[in-house]
């Protein structure tokens, strides 16, 4: 209630609008000089020039796209930050999942750089370990899943010492535009991650226990003492029972509730090992989820 309040007062969803157009400009402009920058000579490398100017006006013709598709929705803007605005009297964590998904649809053409990239040097990474066996009499059994020994004629080993030499000259290219893409994905993954990260705290995070424990803490017993008040020859002993609570960390620890963890799926090696390989990572997926 406090969020719809700040937003809904002095007309702030109106004032976010407007700098969220100017906001998309400016990342479209940076993208922009980042491809030109990468389509001249980045950082002294010496690319593959016909490759290098393919894949650059490839992508700056997507972010024009890009460009016309935020413009076209400008009008829409407010209304749509208004309605969303209103989803916060649904909790906050709804308000936060809402916010992922902006990020999420904000980010579309970063993510869409990231998946040409890695699919054309995913490409390129499994065609040379696959020419790279034929120079040594290999090749992969499909039906058996395994590395065979196979004879190859003059003719096929002449073809495939010309495709790994093209492909792996156009490599170095295609891995710059990939590195640089790979780091604009993950940098929108974590803040995506942090973002579920801090649902799952709130979801799991037992409040009630939590005041429970502030104002009655007599209800959250930890066990119970006793203190002798009076011990005298000939009388009964009296004994004052206290309850001990249970620590914060304790309450916590106990009550919290089950959640969904967003961590990575995959160990960090593996995860490493798809980066390398080109493969499509998707490291804050939910427990249960199946990857594409």
């Amino acid at each position: 209630m406090l969020l719809m309040s700040w937003l809904y007062r002095k007309n702030r969803i109106g004032h976010l609008a407007d700098t969220l157009i100017p906001a998309a400009d400016h990342i479209a402009e940076e993208l922009q000089d980042l491809l030109q920058w990468l389509m001249g000579a980045p950082a002294g490398l010496k690319m593959n020039r016909a490759l290098d100017q393919v894949l650059g006006r490839f992508f700056l013709y997507h972010i024009h796209l890009w460009i016309s598709y935020i413009h076209l929705m400008s009008p829409f803007i407010e209304m749509i930050l208004w309605y969303v605005g209103l989803s916060a009297c649904l909790g906050l964590t709804v308000a936060l999942c809402i916010l992922s998904d902006i990020i999420a649809l904000l980010t579309f053409h970063i993510y869409c750089f990231y998946v040409y990239g890695a699919r054309l040097y995913c490409l390129k990474i499994y065609g040379l370990s696959s020419l790279w066996r034929l120079f040594r009499g290999k090749k992969w059994n499909v039906l058996r899943q395994r590395v065979d020994s196979c004879s190859y004629d003059l003719d096929q080993l002449f073809i495939g010492t010309l495709l790994f030499t093209i492909l792996l000259f156009l490599l170095p290219t295609t891995a710059l535009y990939y590195l640089v893409f790979t780091l604009l994905r993950l940098l929108v993954v974590i803040v995506q991650g942090l973002i579920h990260l801090l649902v799952d705290l709130i979801d799991s995070l037992p409040l009630y226990s939590i005041l429970l424990r502030l104002c009655r803490s007599y209800r959250l017993a930890a066990g119970v003492k006793f203190r002798v008040l009076e011990q005298q020859d000939g009388k009964p002993l009296r004994l004052l029972m206290q309850i001990n609570p249970l620590s914060y960390g304790s309450v916590v620890q106990t009550y919290r509730l089950p959640t969904y963890s967003c961590y990575p799926k995959d160990s960090w090696a593996s995860l490493c090992k798809k980066l390398f390989l080109g493969e499509l990572i998707y490291p804050w997926k939910h427990k249960g989820e199946k990857q594409d």
